[in-house]
């Protein structure tokens, strides 16, 4: 039975690694419906930046000769990058950076870009999670098309389809869902102004930044009852003043906050939640 296992994990780990026959390569077609759904909620777009005179879906154009990388990107502009790195060392990470900056500088009006739903990769961290006003997810795999168009879709990756834009009237990023069909499905909003700290114990807090460095913990927001044995005198006044004032009580096994606390600093909040030293700007996320 080991030998069994072994074998499967075996086979697992090479079938996530594994490249089909046309993963290597970039010229892979949106599906029209998809295109036109994207285009009439965040068009219509002025210019394609990533196409063929083949594929293209809006002119003007830039194809891979042009390299849209090396101008300036204005308007509204469409995009779906190549995936692969070019033989210049580009990557889609290059596509990503410049569509953030190009709208966060003022550069161009609005970006969506069509990309894999990588969400570990760094630059979802740096340039989308903290910059794009839309991300719309799609409910089952696209099925590009193209020359290597497979049956079931040419990508073995979920797609999303990011968007910047310069003036967004929503506080926050608005999360959308389509069918793989162009149809859409679910919008909401996601607050990403309010900033989770959670522990494994099932301590969950929440806040927010004001006035620059300062940071508020919310009321219902819960935290360690006991101290850890690192915990400075300065924190044990903090927390027993925040007891006797009654802006927490204890419930069960936890602390939970009664109203609003400010905070110094978001490492101020997170270590007196946490009830032992803490670097805020890592935990609250």
């Amino acid at each position: 039975m080991s030998g069994d296992k072994d074998l499967r994990r075996e086979f697992q780990n090479w079938n996530k690694t594994r490249s089909t026959e046309f993963s290597q390569k970039n010229d892979f077609w949106t599906p029209k419906e998809v295109f036109d759904a994207l285009n009439e909620r965040f068009g219509p777009f002025e210019v394609d930046l990533a196409a063929s005179d083949e594929n293209h879906l809006v002119v003007p154009f830039y194809t891979k000769d042009d390299n849209a990388l090396q101008f300036e990107w204005n308007g509204v502009a469409w995009c779906n990058p190549p995936y692969v790195k070019q033989p210049d060392k580009t990557s889609l990470k290059d596509w990503v950076e410049k569509a953030r900056e190009s709208v966060i500088n003022g550069e161009a009006h609005r970006i969506v870009m069509l990309i894999p739903a990588y969400t570990s990769n760094g630059y979802w961290h740096t340039e989308i999670f903290p910059y794009a006003s839309h991300l719309v997810f799609f409910r089952y795999r696209l099925d590009f098309g193209g020359p290597y168009q497979t049956k079931g879709g040419a990508s073995r990756q979920p797609s999303v389809a990011v968007v910047w834009s310069k003036v967004w009237s929503g506080a926050d990023t608005q999360l959308l869902t389509m069918s793989n069909k162009g149809e859409w499905l679910t919008e909401e909003v996601w607050d990403r102004k309010l900033l989770s700290l959670r522990l494994k114990n099932g301590v969950i807090a929440q806040g927010y930044y004001i006035d620059g460095d300062r940071f508020v913990v919310v009321a219902g927001s819960t935290a360690n009852a006991d101290e850890r044995p690192s915990c400075q005198a300065g924190t044990k006044e903090i927390r027993e003043q925040l007891r006797s004032e009654g802006a927490v009580d204890q419930v069960e096994d936890k602390l939970r906050f009664q109203r609003d606390v400010t905070f110094s600093s978001p490492s101020a909040a997170a270590t007196a939640v946490r009830g032992m030293p803490s670097n805020g700007r890592a935990l609250w996320c």
